[in-house]
Parts: C-alpha cells; sequence; structure tokens
C-alpha cells in the first residue's frame, strides 16, 4: 500500500536523522575529553558558551551591515562609536554584583535538585534586557520630550528593584547559610560512619524558617524561570539610564534617525551582557560539578575502580528473585564532593549577605540622604559595583583554586582522624532482600551471609550478631 510505504520511509528517514544526530554528539563528547583543558568543563556548559559567543559574532555583523548601508557617512561614525559604547556597558554592567551573587547562587540551588542547569545566566540577562530594550523603544519613539517624566519613573522603579534584589539576595543568603550548617553535619557524619550508602548525599531539612525560605524559592526551579526576577532585577533603571541617554543623545545629534537604526544600542548592550552572564553561569557550575569527580586520582583510591562486571554469588539453595528496583549509582567521592561544596557555599553566603546589605544601604542613602563617613563609604561602595562584581568572580577563582591545593593534605589529616576513631574503614551489612553498595559495587545480600571484601576478593562469612567490617587491603 501506498500510505504503508511512505510512512515506512518516513520511520526510516527519522531513525537515520536520529543516529547522524547522536553520531555527531558522540563526536563532539569523544573530542571534548581529548582536550585536557577543556574536559573539566561540562560539554553542555561549553555548548551555551559557543552558542551565545556565535550570537554575539553574528550580530555585529548584522550591526557592521546596517552602518556600512547608512547614507550619512557623520551618521556612520557616531553610530559606529556609540554602539560600541553601548556594547561595553552591557559587559561591564553583567559584572554588577548582584548579577554574579543571583546567578551564582541560582545556580548552586539548581544544581542541588539534580539540574546541570547551565542556562541560569542566560535567562536572568534576558529578562534584565527586556526592560532596557523597552526603555529604549519608549525613548527613541518620544525623544527627549519624555526625558523628563522617565526620570520620575526611573526613580520609582529604582527603588522597586533595589528592594527586591536585596530581598532576595539576603534571603537567598540565609537559606545557604543553612545549607552550609547542614553540610558541615554531612561531613562530620561521613567522616564517621561511611556505611550510609546514597545517604550520603543526602541533606537533611528541618526548621520553620528553612521551610518557609523552601517554599518560596520553589518558584524558581527550572532556568527559564530567571527570566521574570531578571526583568525585576532590571526595574533598577541605572544601565536602562544609561541606554535611554544615548537614544536620546543619538535622536538629537542626527535628525531624523530611524527608530530601528536606535534599537542597534539595546541590541548590543543585551548580546554584552547575556554573554559575560551566561559564561559566569555555566563556569559557576563547572566549578560546582567537576571537582568533586577529579579530586583523588586513581592511585588514592584503589578499591574505587574494581571492574563493573557481573559478580558471580554462589548461593546452595535457591532463592526467590526480589524485583530489581533501579539503584542509583554515584561515582564521586562524597568526601570530596562535601569539601568542596562547603568551600564554595561558605563564599556564597558571604557574597550573598555583602551585597544584600549593601544594595539595601545604598536604597537607605538615596532615599533617606544621610550624611557621615559611613554612608560616604556606601556611595563609594554603590559608584564601584562593577569592580565589587569582577572582584567576586577573582574570589571564586582563587579560593576554588586555593582549595583544590589544600585538598590533598586536608583529605591525609582526616583520614588519619577517621582512622582513629572506632567506626573506622568502611562497613558492610547485608540485609535481607536489598542493594548494598560496597566501594561502588551493588551486591545482593541475604539473611544468611554477610560480604567481606578482603584484597579485592569478594569471600563470603557467617552472619554474626554484630556488624562486620569490610575491610580494604
Amino acid at each position: 500500500m501506498p500510505s504503508a510505504s511512505s510512512a515506512e520511509e518516513q520511520l526510516l528517514t527519522a531513525n537515520s536523522n536520529m543516529k547522524s544526530r547522536w553520531s555527531i554528539i558522540e563526536k563532539a563528547e569523544r573530542s571534548h575529553r581529548r582536550v585536557p583543558g577543556l574536559r573539566k568543563i561540562p560539554l553542555p556548559a561549553l555548548a551555551i558558551i559557543s552558542f551565545i559567543a556565535l550570537i554575539n559574532i553574528l550580530v555585529w555583523v548584522a550591526v557592521g551591515i546596517v552602518l556600512w548601508l547608512t547614507h550619512s557617512i557623520y551618521m556612520h561614525r557616531f553610530l559606529a562609536s556609540t554602539a560600541a559604547l553601548a556594547y561595553t556597558l552591557g559587559l561591564r554592567h553583567a559584572l554588577d554584583a548582584d548579577h554574579i551573587s543571583a546567578i551564582d547562587l541560582m545556580t548552586r540551588r539548581l544544581l542541588a535538585t539534580g539540574q546541570k542547569a547551565v542556562t541560569v545566566g542566560t535567562f536572568f540577562s534576558l529578562g534584565h534586557s527586556t526592560i532596557v530594550i523597552i526603555t529604549s523603544i519608549v525613548v527613541a519613539a518620544t525623544a527627549a520630550a519624555v526625558s523628563d517624566k522617565f526620570d520620575k519613573y526611573g526613580s520609582i522603579g529604582g527603588i522597586i528593584g533595589s528592594s527586591v534584589s536585596s530581598a532576595f539576595l539576603i534571603l537567598l543568603g540565609i537559606m545557604n547559610g543553612y545549607i552550609l550548617y547542614k553540610l558541615i553535619l554531612q561531613m562530620k557524619k561521613v567522616l564517621h560512619d561511611k556505611n550510609r550508602g546514597e545517604e550520603m548525599w543526602k541533606i537533611e531539612g528541618g526548621g520553620i524558617l528553612f521551610s518557609i525560605l523552601k517554599g518560596m524559592f520553589k518558584i524558581i526551579d527550572r532556568p527559564w524561570k530567571m527570566y521574570p526576577l531578571g526583568v525585576l532585577f532590571g526595574l533598577g533603571f541605572d544601565t536602562s539610564s544609561e541606554i535611554a541617554l544615548l537614544g536620546i543623545s543619538s535622536v538629537q545629534a542626527s535628525k531624523g534617525t530611524s527608530i530601528w537604526l536606535i534599537l542597534i544600542l539595546p541590541i548590543l548592550f543585551t548580546a554584552g551582557m547575556c554573554l559575560i552572564d551566561t559564561i559566569d553561569g555555566a563556569l559557576m557550575l563547572s566549578l560546582y560539578v567537576q571537582p568533586a569527580a577529579h579530586f583523588l586520582d586513581s592511585k588514592s583510591q584503589p578499591s574505587a575502580e574494581i571492574s563493573t562486571a557481573p559478580i558471580p554469588q554462589e548461593t546452595p539453595e535457591p532463592q526467590s528473585t526480589p524485583v530489581e528496583e533501579p539503584v542509583s549509582r554515584n561515582p564521586r567521592d562524597p568526601v570530596a564532593f562535601l569539601y568542596y561544596s562547603i568551600v564554595l557555599t561558605s563564599l556564597t553566603v558571604v557574597v550573598a549577605i555583602v551585597i544584600g546589605v549593601i544594595q539595601l544601604l545604598t536604597l537607605l542613602l538615596n532615599a533617606l540622604k544621610p550624611h557621615g563617613k559611613f554612608w560616604d563609604g556606601v556611595q563609594v561602595a554603590g559608584d564601584y559595583y562593577d569592580v565589587i562584581g569582577g572582584a567576586i568572580c577573582g574570589l571564586f577563582i582563587i579560593f576554588g583554586g586555593i582549595s583544590v591545593l589544600v585538598y590533598p593534605q586536608w583529605r591525609r589529616w582526616a583520614g588519619k582522624n577517621q582512622d582513629s576513631a572506632p567506626s573506622c574503614g568502611y562497613h558492610a551489612r547485608a540485609q535481607a532482600d536489598e542493594e548494598t553498595r560496597i566501594d561502588g559495587l551493588d551486591v545482593a545480600a541475604t539473611n544468611t551471609q554477610s560480604i567481606y571484601q578482603e584484597g579485592g576478593n569478594l569471600v563470603d562469612r557467617p552472619k554474626t550478631g554484630t556488624a562486620a567490617d569490610t575491610k580494604l587491603v
């Protein structure tokens, strides 16, 4: 039948397209693993950075074509310099402290929920840029006639935007402070008792305050939900006023300039800010994810590299086969993961609360106009917000590098203390009809035997009344 043959052809075409797509992805993954420096950065992070960088190049190509087609040489030179300034303002504003803090904290939160979100910074900057574009359209359409009224609205928007961003950062800092407390408790448990399986990776919650904050921040459970948050942050109108000023200057300096030419400015601003915010979010994800997997080399944990082939088990009597449930296999070392999480979470807590307090004090300074050396310092901090943001990026890199260098010595020190503890070693007590993890191996346990691992071999011993130790030789 013709319909059946056409359906088969469509199915074959879809399968071939799917295979070719997977082959491209596999080739990209193989190439990614071969590059020593880039393989520690997740491939999705590199992909989103490359994609946004390509968009930036295309935007500049389009702007160049538009400027080349502009008839007036004077207008061409004026818009070229103004376009470069708008792009630079976008790059600079992406380094503002509130951007860095919000993106880093939400990347940390989404990662804790199991999402490797590489587009947190992208959606945040797009939401922030929406206000810039709308503002520029209004100003370019009405020119200088509404500039005074717009400045009044900008002051109201500044109060709203600063209040939202400062409250968000302070609350998120408090929540991460609680997470830091639970991470420290979890580290103590892992160092003193390794017979916890997947429980090593769980952080227990509790407390009224944390429940309230957790309910609030559950709203942002996907990267795209950073877009409305970026819109709220953009109501500060600090950068929108800059772009509006550029738009008014363009209209006044070049009579009859089309609104579409004026829109070059906010588009370039958006491209620059989106590039830096995307890089920040993607690289911050890499900082959180990768070091835990690469802290320990294979020499420091020989038993963790045991073959994952099926383990033959001799049972004298046949037993009923229980229904197999998927078991989560996490190859990472929980101690390394918790160590690095504590380092970065400590830094994010300090940064979030400090930046939130600075924003709140700046808001009070602009509203109440107080005087004194303290408020002069607040004014200076507000004037150099971009410098503070760049310093935050540097602090993450510096402390991340220091933590990597310090980790081997700290691990040896923790190992000595752990060996002297009563519950040293890897404990494994088989429970009835359940899966027990032993050094990354899922071994089926029975009611009548305990499984030991000695010298890399699995042996059976009679079950005793006390918990048996699985010793690593």
